[in-house]
């Protein structure tokens, strides 16, 4: 009998030892909406959970980042853009991609005025992201030789719309929505994507560091798998996943709506598409990185190559 209860106890510290060691913590890099919406699907649909995992999902603050909290540890996966991953590998923090979803670059800059060509921005006062993601747009004003005033802003229009600003950076699946349904006339003059200008820099990825991925490469590849499966089930239920969205924004006190969550999972959906072979790949291209580690070189923002080998983990 004692060498049963002794067993049954054995048995019962494993699993919750498991357990407790299966619990990941995922932190987005901005608050809930539909640019994180495979997430939110793979928590809600079970697919972590169909792949033994228990995983929490928190977002952000204005006053500690993504990046901080995985510095931290407190958290172990989060979502980055490509060129700031770089950066930081660069400073001595090493992040590995396992995952990448978008494909394609979604920032532009909106001006009140026409931009004939780059050099109409030089003295402009533009708009850009307090939390960052901005290296390109560095990039491009020095890489032009321009003189920019940068304005920060924390997330939202209203800088631009009041007339504060000359023009602003803002992503096509959010704030470019938010203007156009503000009214604010934007004719395609007005519009500098970068990715018509070469830029065309991949942005979200999923980033854990070195060391998680090599004491947990099981749950960090079962966390991609049903990821992915997250993914793919938003884009065959977009309705549905709209829904599961607005939930995670009404339980994270995000003031949004349907209208604008459903341009954002369109647009951000569009982008996660490689132009090459018109699929979802979820992978990080070499070109993609041969052109990133061009712009940060030439610019100054990283001191040697970021390698495939260094970055990508299979």
């Amino acid at each position: 009998m004692r060498l049963k209860v002794f067993t049954f106890v054995i048995a019962l510290m494993f699993v919750c030892i498991t357990q407790a060691q299966e619990e990941i913590v995922f932190v987005p890099q901005w608050t809930a909406q539909s640019q994180f919406a495979g997430y939110y699907v793979a928590l809600e649909k079970g697919f972590y959970k169909k792949e033994g995992l228990r995983v929490r999902i928190e977002h952000p603050y204005a006053s500690n980042s993504c990046i901080n909290l995985l510095k931290a540890g407190k958290c172990h996966l989060i979502t980055h853009h490509l060129t700031t991953a770089m950066c930081h590998i660069d400073n001595g923090f090493h992040l590995v991609n396992v995952q990448q979803t978008s494909q394609n670059n979604n920032q532009m800059i909106i001006s009140h005025k026409p931009i004939r060509n780059i050099q109409s921005l030089n003295g402009m006062r533009i708009g850009r992201w307090k939390a960052g993601f901005c290296e390109l747009a560095m990039i491009l004003e020095k890489q032009h030789k321009l003189s920019i005033e940068w304005i920060p802003f924390i997330q939202n229009v209203n800088l631009f719309v009041s007339g504060a600003i000359d023009a602003t950076m803002a992503m096509k699946y959010n704030e470019y929505f938010q203007l156009k349904t503000s009214g604010i006339r934007m004719p395609s003059e007005n519009l500098l994507y970068f990715s018509d200008i070469g830029y065309n820099v991949p942005e979200d990825g999923l980033y854990t560091t070195l060391e998680y991925y090599k004491t947990h490469q099981i749950e960090v590849e079962k966390f991609v798998k049903a990821t992915r499966e997250g993914w793919e089930w938003a884009a065959a239920h977009p309705e549905e996943t709209i829904d599961i969205v607005m939930n995670m924004t009404d339980y994270d006190d995000v003031k949004t709506n349907k209208l604008v969550q459903r341009w954002m999972l369109r647009e951000y959906l569009n982008s996660m598409i490689d132009k090459k072979t018109g699929k979802r790949t979820y992978k990080l291209e070499k070109d993609a990185l041969k052109l990133a580690n061009n712009l940060l070189l030439s610019s100054g923002f990283i001191k040697k190559p970021v390698t495939y080998q260094q970055i990508v983990k299979p």
